[in-house]
């Protein structure tokens, strides 16, 4: 049999290095790296958006929290339901400043008032008993909206926990609200999980629905600073009460305002002779409330 010899390849055909791709498939090359790197780096800002608060509202509540007047009382509201059609408060409407956490369509984000929001303590972290000025804080939200709260005991469940039991399994008949008290330390390793560098002394979070109820509040979390927060009472502006008076109107669907005379006010220079929600905390309470009607 005769050998045939190899075909000869023009110079001007040369096939590339091997180190070297082909013209023709650099593009391609090119995109793949770009989308590959462009989904590592979707990936990772969808999880720090996880550990963030999901409308992107994430609210440290840095600066002022004032205060009302002690009470001796050492349990929170008592159990109580709304009729289904609450009638409209007859009060007085007061006007002042007052923003919104979040909207939707126009109306702001609220709870339904017509069911009662239950809620749980961790406490391990507090440096006193607390239940006496969260008492307190709650009969004055009450007061404020006309929704009830009831106390279904303790829980052991950390902010992360219960921050992911709410966001990806829902309430699962457990509090709707969690307030949990930490110590210094861990309360700032909090923060730095969240990636938020802003001073505070403590947090709140709220969980809405999806799609058809994304206009409503299932869910919510309160994190305290056990040791900033040592003072007991409503007696000055960072005082035990005066903060878990601020956290709930924010858990309420209360944004932070820029009226010294407003408990949700925050900035540089609060009043600390505001003792009590102001006439704009107030309105916009009440428009969150049973004033506004009942949510399917």
């Amino acid at each position: 049999m005769s050998e045939t010899s190899p075909p000869v390849v023009p110079p001007t055909q040369l096939p590339p290095r091997p180190n070297e791709p082909e013209a023709s498939r650099s593009p391609l090359f090119a995109a793949f790296v770009f989308v590959f790197l462009l989904a590592i780096v979707l990936g990772v800002l969808a999880i720090v958006s996880l550990l963030r608060d999901p409308d992107g509202t994430a609210d440290l509540a840095a600066g002022p929290i004032p205060s009302s007047n002690p009470s001796p009382t050492g349990s929170p509201s008592p159990a109580g339901s709304l009729s289904p059609t609450p009638t409209p408060s007859s009060r007085t409407r007061v006007d002042g400043a007052f923003r919104f956490w979040k909207r939707v369509a126009g109306a702001p984000v609220r709870w339904n008032p017509c069911e009662t929001i239950t809620f749980a303590l961790n406490t391990a972290g507090a440096s006193s008993p607390v239940r006496a000025d969260l008492g307190k804080a709650i009969r004055r939200v009450t007061r404020a909206t006309g929704i009830h709260f009831r106390s279904v005991g303790t829980t052991r469940e950390t902010f992360v926990r219960a921050y992911q039991r709410m966001r990806f399994r829902g309430v699962i008949k457990k509090a709707a609200l969690i307030l949990i008290w930490v110590d210094h330390d861990d309360y700032q390793a909090i923060l730095r999980l969240l990636g938020d560098p802003r001073p505070s002394i403590a947090f709140a979070k709220t969980m809405a629905g999806l799609y058809a109820d994304r206009d409503q509040y299932f869910g919510g979390i309160v994190v305290m600073d056990g040791d900033a927060t040592a003072k007991r009472g409503f007696g000055d502006f960072y005082s035990h009460g005066s903060v878990l008076l601020h956290e709930l109107g924010h858990i309420m669907g209360l944004d932070h305002v820029k009226d010294p005379d407003q408990l949700m006010y925050s900035g540089r220079h609060p009043n600390f002779r505001v003792r009590d929600f102001g006439s704009g905390d107030l309105e916009g309470l009440r428009r969150l409330g049973v004033d506004a009607g009942c949510l399917d």
